[in-house]
């Protein structure tokens, strides 16, 4: 109970302090020169080269069945994206992650070696911005032109697509996230309720130790006939686990999802 109270009360005194010295950053989230630096610094999985991370420069020649846009963590382009991307792009997804961390101006949003989190409010808007970037540029290039999207986040980039609202998008895929929050913009599913949906949770994921993050997303999917809230719960060793598309069974759910979400030619 002390720790808790310890993390809570560190967790405020940094979300103070970048509350003080943020707002000379505030225009930034949608700055186009800010945005066109993720867009350029992201990392491309083309079908037939499924472990080799490329540059958008790759995309103009891409052959896939579908575009997997992949918002990452709050630690930016790991190793969790690489493995992500790769199963994927095996399966014949061309897959492109941009990178936030190529911005110019890029606060800290947490420590993730500390599990620590809440550290930038603002970055989610922040990552919405680079979504709804990527869409306009992906829609732009011919070899892609007419190839659904689907979108999928892990952790910080989960919240991003829970809560984005934008383009039409083939369905959503959102992992390491509870969709509860104590800040309103954090919290819910925006995705329209014709829209196939898929997040994946561990019941004590550690990073949601607070009870103001406890839950799952299916507490926000009355009316969506097309989604689904899988949540690992004890015994299954997910159950505690805040990366869970490194298992085998669960990547095959992911892929079973998207085949079923997209539409039939």
């Amino acid at each position: 109970m002390r720790r808790a109270l310890h993390l809570t009360l560190r967790r405020a005194a940094l979300v103070l302090m970048v509350a003080f010295t943020s707002p000379a950053l505030a225009g930034t989230a949608e700055d186009p020169s800010e945005l066109t630096l993720t867009w350029e610094g992201a990392r491309v999985w083309l079908p037939d080269a499924p472990t080799e991370a490329n540059g958008v420069q790759a995309l103009k020649d891409a052959r896939g069945s579908a575009v997997v846009l992949y918002a990452h963590g709050c630690d930016g382009l790991s190793r969790i994206t690489d493995e992500t991307a790769g199963f994927l792009a095996k399966a014949g997804l061309v897959v492109i992650a941009p990178d936030s961390f190529s911005r110019a101006e890029k606060p800290v949003s947490c420590i993730a070696a500390r599990q620590e989190g809440s550290l930038h409010r603002r970055v989610l808007a922040w990552r919405q911005a680079e979504l709804t970037h990527a869409l306009e540029h992906l829609h732009a290039i011919p070899a892609l032109r007419g190839l659904p999207v689907v979108l999928m986040g892990h952790s910080e980039g989960g919240i991003a697509v829970a809560t984005w609202t934008g383009l039409p998008v083939a369905a959503r895929i959102i992992e390491g996230w509870t969709c509860h929050a104590g800040w309103p913009e954090y919290r819910g599913l925006n995705a329209p309720q014709d829209e196939p949906v898929l997040t994946l949770v561990g019941e004590a994921d550690p990073w949601f130790l607070l009870p103001v993050l406890q839950g799952d997303c299916g507490a926000f999917m009355a009316g969506h006939a097309r989604a689904q809230s899988v949540v690992y719960r004890a015994p299954h060793y997910l159950h505690r686990r805040h990366w869970l598309s490194h298992d085998s069974k669960v990547q095959t759910m992911i892929l079973d999802f998207i085949a079923t979400s997209l539409p039939k030619p």
